[in-house]
């Protein structure tokens, strides 16, 4: 069996063994279609100009928003801890639990 796995990959290795070669893109000329060289593309010289400084807008927002919004969610999560700080406690005392099994 061992004899059968080396065979099998030495076949592999020697099937696979002009693949990598950069010759086999060089040897087939693809066509470009048609529409290509037209194509409307972005290119770098059609990028916005950044807008001045201290301007906020839809592309830039405003920093004193994102300061704002992480206040409030620091707010909510401190309310969601100290509520989840309750659920965690039990609902029974102890002695009602000692209590309420002793009778069992």
């Amino acid at each position: 069996m061992n004899g059968f796995l080396r065979s099998a990959a030495f076949l592999l290795m020697a099937s696979l063994a002009g693949c990598g070669s950069a010759e086999l893109f060089g040897a087939h000329a693809v066509p470009e279609s048609p529409g290509v060289g037209e194509a409307p593309w972005p290119r770098l010289v059609d990028t916005p100009a950044a807008p001045a400084k201290g301007s906020y807008g839809a592309g830039v927002p405003d920093p004193a928003v994102g300061v704002a919004m992480t206040v409030e969610l620091g707010l909510v999560a401190r309310d969601a801890a100290e509520r989840a700080e309750a659920l965690n406690r039990p609902v029974l005392s102890e002695a009602e639990r000692r209590r309420l099994t002793r009778h069992r």
